[in-house]
């Protein structure tokens, strides 16, 4: 079996979980990095030379777009810079898997995936979360009727991760907030869960002096049950913070039953209840999670495919329509749609 040889544009903290996930993915290595700071490519390249030696710098992301090499690549850097760069490699026929958020808004995004379709050319969300076991088993449950209809979803996500002003959680030059580096991960979910977009929205939000969301609270309506002698909103409430701790747990109440998963985006466990019985599904975790979207991206271009039927790409555009009317709420306006 060929080698399939992954490149990562970017070369921060998410850059490296995705390599280190790599390590677990048999058939898939390293075979470069690009970044606009100086050095930073040549620094992250000598820390995985053990594990991949052949792994080569590139000096900017146009001189890695150039190398036709490359099997995909994984954009890893600044949530402002992610359409630009995408595009970059689409254009160049390379298949792009974007991390999240996919891009600053739903126009970014749709520009994105008209580049992928000119040049026929695979493009994927690297929503992570999406493709853990875990996460698979829920939407399987759902799918096949085991808590009945949806009717309700709790969901609490939150990270202490605003420890500066100066930081890019904080910029909004930079696309910072907790919506798109946090809350795009449950409102993701809901995606997955109700497969569609609410109907009705209303949050509150409390912003940071930069001006970016530092916590928000939501109450989303997806639609209605007819039921025998009542009608039965469908309904999710989010809470996400990045200046606290939440218990990132989601909680999906069915007419049949509950399943409920602690620590939903990286979980190693969930548990499903019905009137009749209680299932504990826990496949184990092979550190660190970042392998199961790689092996997405190895399948589907392996077998010429152009997106994912897991992360497809007109849900992607549905997903960042969602934040940007929650940002429209908020009057959250990034310094590059000015």
């Amino acid at each position: 079996m060929r080698t399939f040889r992954f490149a990562v544009a970017g070369a921060g903290v998410i850059a490296h979980k995705f390599v280190d996930g790599l390590s677990a993915l048999p058939g898939a290595e390293l075979a470069g990095v690009a970044s606009h700071t100086p050095g930073r490519a040549e620094e992250f390249v000598n820390e995985y030379s053990c594990l991949y030696p052949r792994a080569a710098v590139y000096h900017s992301y146009q001189e890695l777009a150039q190398d036709s090499s490359i099997d995909a690549v994984y954009i890893a850097n600044m949530n402002t810079q992610h359409a630009e760069t995408a595009m970059l490699f689409l254009s160049n026929k390379i298949p792009v898997i974007c991390e999240k958020p996919f891009a600053l808004n739903a126009g970014q995004a749709k520009d994105m995936i008209e580049c992928a379709r000119a040049h026929d050319t695979f493009l994927m969300e690297a929503m992570w979360t999406r493709f853990h076991p875990v996460t698979r088993k829920a939407a399987d449950w759902i799918r096949t009727g085991k808590i009945g209809e949806i009717v309700s979803v709790k969901a609490n996500f939150g990270m202490d991760v605003l420890t500066s002003l100066n930081g890019r959680t904080a910029a909004i030059d930079k696309g910072g907030g907790a919506l798109l580096d946090l809350g795009v991960y449950p409102i993701s979910y809901l995606s997955m869960i109700f497969g569609h977009p609410p109907v009705e929205m209303k949050s509150i939000v409390s912003k940071v002096s930069t001006g970016v969301d530092a916590s928000f609270d939501a109450l989303l309506k997806y639609g209605e049950l007819d039921r025998p002698l009542s009608q039965i909103h469908q309904i999710a409430h989010l809470s996400v913070a990045m200046d606290r701790t939440l218990s990132q747990t989601i909680e999906i109440t069915g007419t049949g039953g509950v399943i409920c998963i602690h620590d939903f985006w990286a979980s190693d466990s969930a548990c499903l209840t019905t009137r009749a019985s209680a299932e504990v599904y826990s496949p184990g975790w092979i550190p660190n999670g970042y392998q199961y979207e790689a092996q997405e991206v190895m399948n589907m271009v392996t077998a010429g495919k152009k997106e994912s039927s897991i992360m497809p790409l007109s849900e992607t555009i549905s997903i960042m329509e969602t934040l940007d009317a929650m940002r429209n709420q908020w009057g959250l306006v990034f310094s590059q749609e000015k």
